[in-house]
């Protein structure tokens, strides 16, 4: 079972991340526990290359959507497990759910994390029907780093055209309190903005190139943002930019903040299905993307 050899990782960075790592795990430990469930599939040799596959209890359902979710963590920490909360939800809708672990910074920086995620989603594309996945029918996102390494892969069509994948793969992209700018001028010592710098890039001059909101081209697939109300003002203010900007190109974007809302708090919200971030992600699961440029209820 995935749960039993997660290696130990060091104090979290913010500290309140070390509460919702605890309860996120122990959620999520029980929600494997009652959803069907493929654990530690290998897409890489390394120990993070793994995906988790959630199914629906009715084995004869086929062609059905999948949701391809990254972990948060700033990119140095967090495990695949802490999404399993998620999957009773996603399952019911139906759907398949696939918890992304990746490698992490400082020992993986950028890009390695975002390669990973595309050739999670390339394993995913290949093989998913083997699950009663739809190849065709494939939407990602994640919670805070892992949206926004989603959001990157969905925003470069050209890594996916390496990755042998087609350029209109990704159906619908969904960060959730996800960092979508990493590009900052002079960011103050020991900030979140200037961890990113000493962290993760392994080139400061990579820092738009691992930004989403600079890499925003032509027909881009849709978007839905959301970020708690609470939220860290770092990320408030690159989703702000992020909507701004796709809706500037055309593009189809949705978004919502959850009033009161702190970045982890939403994260654990996930499983709520009255959760009006997971009513839309599950729409748009059945349904296709919708819902454009409207609040959510």
């Amino acid at each position: 079972m995935s749960f039993d050899d997660l290696p130990d990782q060091p104090p979290i960075y913010p500290r309140e991340a070390e509460d919702y790592a605890r309860e996120a795990l122990d959620r999520s430990h029980q929600a494997a526990a009652r959803v069907r469930n493929h654990m530690d599939i290998r897409y890489g040799d390394d120990y993070w290359q793994k995906v988790d596959i959630y199914l629906p209890d009715d084995a004869a359902l086929a062609d059905l959507p999948v949701l391809l979710f990254a972990h948060g963590g700033a990119w140095t920490h967090g495990y695949k497990e802490w999404l399993g909360l998620m999957a009773p939800v996603i399952v019911e809708t139906p759907a398949i759910f696939v918890s992304v672990s990746y490698r992490l910074a400082p020992e993986c920086r950028y890009p390695g994390p975002l390669e990973d995620c595309i050739a999670a989603l390339a394993w995913v594309h290949d093989h998913i029907a083997d699950y009663g996945g739809d190849p065709d029918r494939l939407y990602v996102g994640g919670h805070s780093a892992g949206g926004h390494l989603f959001a990157l892969a969905a925003l470069k069509p050209h890594l996916l055209a390496r990755a042998g994948l087609p350029a209109n793969l990704i159906k619908g992209c969904l960060p959730i309190c996800s960092q979508l700018n990493l590009a900052f001028d002079d960011p103050a010592p020991g900030s979140g903005e200037a961890r990113i710098y000493e962290m993760f890039l392994a080139d400061r001059k990579d820092d738009r190139d691992a930004s989403p909101l600079h890499n925003i081209g032509p027909n881009p697939p849709p978007f839905f943002i959301a970020h708690g109300g609470e939220d860290f003002p770092r990320i408030i203010e690159s989703n702000r930019l992020m909507i701004a900007a796709l809706k500037e190109t055309g593009a189809a974007v949705r978004s919502h903040v959850e009033p009161g809302a702190t970045h982890f708090g939403l994260a654990l919200q996930m499983e709520n299905p009255q959760s009006p971030v997971v009513r839309t992600l599950r729409d748009w699961l059945s349904n296709g993307p919708s819902g454009f440029d409207g609040p959510l209820h």
